[in-house]
């Protein structure tokens, strides 16, 4: 565990205790001190919060710093990650520089191992120097107003509350259950009405789709963050919707690239802008490599059982720095073991960027410098192709 100064302790996070404490310093740092009771019973009470996972310091009584852990599964095609999300890290401003942030983190990270967690995501620019490495870019389709045509009148639909919300989720898991980076709900259990955005059609007293779709600040844009259901109708429902304002377009966002609407739309005209950051956006960290190479291990056997590897055999040596573990292929059928018999080797500290299918992996080999040996080079463009991750808007931490 990282040093921390004498007059600080370091503590996982305890339901009873700590959640005002905890929302506090939340709303300090995020809402102007406001919104406590809010914060406490959604965002950090209402949801999938890690109290075990998460580290707090504290100097005597007072809480100066968190490092919030929610965790979930997370998709990646049929396999299920256990993810550490990071959220509202803060510091009290008095207690910043002098390493708090980084032992909580150490700390946390050790206690994610032994809590069976796989992976980590978070969103920020601070945390390279914790071994994240970009995760999924920020992707819009946009609409011009003119281009908003609806498909037809829609059905009869009406706003949905948070009443609804157990529909919601079981229609949301049943059609992303195979989209790589969603959370599998539910995630937050309690949203206000005002909060929900989220508009609904019933067929026989049951819920068969909604579009979840809200005005930019600025109100020049409505922007649809969720859909599920039928393709048609949903499109028919953002048009009756835009046409209710003065907006200047209409938007898609934190949409899997494989969801059905978004097909939808490549088929016409749609601008479509991809957003890359450096060091910041959305970022993932290896937790534990064997468990998560476990988990993905039938998707590895099935790649390959589809592929000119079909028949090869070998062993895939996988080199993160600080874990390593190897792919035993024989055939089409792979183990997860220790100790490699070849000189087949990917390499690199951010090699989870290819477990994730982050990109095209011939991009992320060559962006990350990724050491390739022997044939890990084209196994790697069968191994780990491109899944187009995305978590959505209501599930961010």
């Amino acid at each position: 565990m990282a040093n921390l100064p004498s007059k600080y302790t370091l503590t996982p996070a305890d339901r009873e205790k700590h959640l005002l404490p905890i929302s506090q310093i939340v709303a300090d740092q995020y809402a102007g001190g406001q919104h406590v009771d809010e914060i406490a019973r959604q965002y950090i009470g209402g949801c999938h919060y890690d109290f075990d996972a998460t580290r707090l310091v504290w100097d005597g009584d007072q809480l100066v710093h968190q490092w919030g852990v929610w965790g979930y599964p997370m998709r990646v095609g049929p396999a299920r990650l256990k993810t550490a999300g990071i959220g509202a890290v803060t510091t009290r401003e008095a207690h910043r520089n002098q390493g708090l942030m980084h032992a909580a983190a150490t700390a946390s990270f050790d206690a994610m191992r032994e809590l069976g967690y796989d992976l980590s995501i978070l969103r920020g620019r601070h945390y390279v120097k914790y071994g994240y490495a970009r995760a999924w870019n920020y992707v819009t389709y946009r609409l011009t107003r003119d281009e908003v045509a609806a498909p037809g009148s829609p059905k009869p639909y009406q706003p949905l509350g948070a009443a609804r919300m157990d529909e919601i989720v079981a229609l949301y898991n049943a059609s992303h259950e195979m989209f790589s980076g969603t959370a599998v709900r539910p995630t937050y259990s309690m949203l206000t009405d005002g909060e929900m955005g989220a508009y609904g059609w019933f067929a026989d007293g049951k819920l068969t789709g909604y579009v979840r779709a809200v005005p930019t600040d600025d109100k020049k844009t409505l922007q649809c963050l969720e859909a599920a259901g039928d393709v048609e109708q949903g499109l028919a429902v953002l048009a009756d919707l835009f046409k209710q304002a003065e907006y200047e377009s209409l938007t898609f966002f934190t949409l899997h690239h494989d969801h059905p609407m978004l097909q939808r739309l490549r088929k016409g005209a749609v601008i479509v802008e991809n957003k890359y950051f450096d060091i910041s956006g959305w970022r993932v960290r290896l937790v534990n490599l064997t468990s998560t190479l476990e988990k993905l291990r039938p998707l590895f056997e099935s790649r390959l059982q589809n592929s000119r590897f079909e028949n090869w055999s070998g062993d895939l040596s996988l080199d993160a720095g600080e874990q390593k573990a190897t792919l035993q292929i024989e055939r089409g059928n792979v183990q997860v073991v220790d100790n490699a018999r070849n000189g087949h080797t990917l390499a690199g500290p951010a090699l989870t960027r290819l477990l994730i299918g982050s990109d095209e992996p011939s991009e992320v080999i060559r962006q990350e410098g990724l050491r390739c040996e022997g044939q890990a080079f084209e196994l790697a463009q069968v191994l780990f192709p491109n899944l187009h991750p995305v978590m959505s808007h209501w599930d961010e931490y």
